[in-house]
């Protein structure tokens, strides 16, 4: 999905593509250097939801620098941000998945983790991953057996007696 596409179908703001309007809450922008939102506080309010290193930093704000595993006493400087619905390698680049909080989809969401909880769920995210191409795996093997392969008919070649007996 392209950025515009992506910031249309946003269940955070309200804009549906009409220009001269806010991208955010679809307000007419009034100035005229403005061009994509009415204000500052709806540029940093998409940029907080959408894009890493301001979501990443808004997720620590909220958690007050701490890990928000249950009973987790780790020191604040030991935290970093996990997506909670993971990524599989879908990269860092702007996005909904960057939302503080995931919407009525379950798309985004971010937590704060200590290193040590966010490489037990990672492990287990990466260990999930693993098993679903395993199956996927075993089922394109099977699939594979219960095919028979035909062997293709080759034309059979004229020996080169023959050749000449025929001319």
């Amino acid at each position: 999905m392209t950025l515009v596409g992506e910031r249309i179908s946003c269940p955070l703001g309200a804009w549906r593509g009409e220009p001269g309007k806010c991208q955010l809450c679809n307000q007419l922008i009034g100035s005229s250097r403005r061009r994509t939102w009415c204000s500052n506080n709806c540029a940093r309010e998409w940029q907080r939801n959408h894009i890493w290193r301001f979501a990443r930093s808004a997720a620590k704000r909220r958690a007050k620098y701490h890990c928000q595993q249950q009973g987790c006493t780790a020191e604040r400087r030991d935290c970093e941000v996990n997506h909670i619905s993971a990524r599989n390698g879908g990269g860092y680049g702007p996005g909904c998945h960057h939302h503080l909080s995931p919407d009525q989809n379950g798309v985004g969401g971010l937590e704060v983790l200590c290193r040590a909880h966010h490489a037990k769920v990672t492990a287990a995210q990466a260990k999930a991953r693993a098993q679903a191409r395993q199956i996927v795996r075993e089922k394109l093997a099977a699939e594979k057996k219960t095919v028979k392969k035909v062997k293709p008919v080759r034309p059979v070649k004229k020996s080169a007696t023959k050749q000449k007996l025929n001319k």
